[in-house]
């Protein structure tokens, strides 16, 4: 891959900045800045095709840095223009401009975080083809997570308290994020939260929670356990005793055969109440 002329890229990223204020400009801006200095990078003589046609992009960690150098400050500077950016780039066709919009969410001021976090949220679960949820959150959360993770806890609790069954995934991805993170020390308020949603336990929260258990059992897992066997002893639904079952061997081996046994008893005990 041919090396990036940074000089060449800083140039043309303050032409962004003079665009900051115009979102179509700034789109066009940026699509002309990804054409010069990533996608050509990327493109041999038997595989050249127009950026437009591309459905998997790539931009390299170089060209984000400089991007995050350059943007940072004015995101700050001017967060209700930066949202007006964000909200247009989300809805671009380009993988990688979608990307970015979702790192520039990540940046802007933390009294706008609801707007953020509400945006992350909707965008999450708009049937996303160019990333996952978990990145996409991951991206949108980096100065909450930076600066004050208790933020993004309590809109995991609104999540979770919120009756619209798809809110479930949103409050499992973001306990996650949260759990991933070393610095972050609430962990009673997560596996509270877990317990509650073992009870609630569904086919469509079934992959996450497992997913998240995973994470947790690598954070602490001497409590993770311990909040599984009160689960087994919770009178779990199939679909919780279901996320157990998948669960017990990835630990360690020490622990698998008395949640077996456990398991088992809680399966014997719903059989007869059905």
């Amino acid at each position: 891959m041919p090396a990036v002329n940074l000089l060449q890229l800083r140039v043309e990223l303050n032409e962004l900045l003079w665009n900051f204020t115009d979102p179509p400009a700034f789109r066009k801006t940026l699509l002309d800045l990804l054409e010069k200095f990533a996608y050509t990078a990327y493109r041999s003589e038997s595989k050249a095709r127009a950026v437009s046609t591309r459905p998997q992009l790539q931009v390299s960690l170089i060209l984000l840095r400089e991007m995050d150098l350059m943007l940072i400050p004015a995101i700050r500077e001017q967060p209700q223009a930066a949202l007006a950016i964000c909200d247009l780039l989300w809805n671009d066709e380009n993988i990688d401009v979608c990307l970015i919009a979702s790192r520039m969410l990540g940046e802007i001021p933390l009294e706008h975080s609801d707007l953020v976090l509400d945006r992350a949220g909707e965008w999450a679960l708009s049937g996303m083809r160019h990333m996952t949820a978990r990145t996409l959150l991951k991206n949108a959360t980096a100065l909450i997570m930076r600066s004050d993770p208790e933020i993004l806890l309590r809109k995991v609790r609104r999540w979770y308290v919120d009756p619209r069954e798809e809110q479930n995934f949103l409050c499992l991805e973001g306990m996650a994020i949260l759990v991933e993170d070393r610095e972050f020390e609430n962990l009673p308020a997560i596996f509270t939260l877990v317990e509650a949603l073992m009870r609630e336990a569904n086919l469509q929260t079934q992959r996450s929670l497992e997913e998240l258990f995973q994470v947790l059992y690598q954070r602490t897992p001497n409590e993770t356990v311990y909040v599984i066997r009160q689960c087994l002893n919770d009178n779990p639904n199939v679909t919780a005793q279901r996320v157990i079952r998948r669960l017990i061997p990835t630990f360690d081996q020490k622990v698998q055969k008395s949640l077996q046994d456990s398991l088992r008893e809680a399966a014997r005990k719903t059989k007869r109440e059905n």
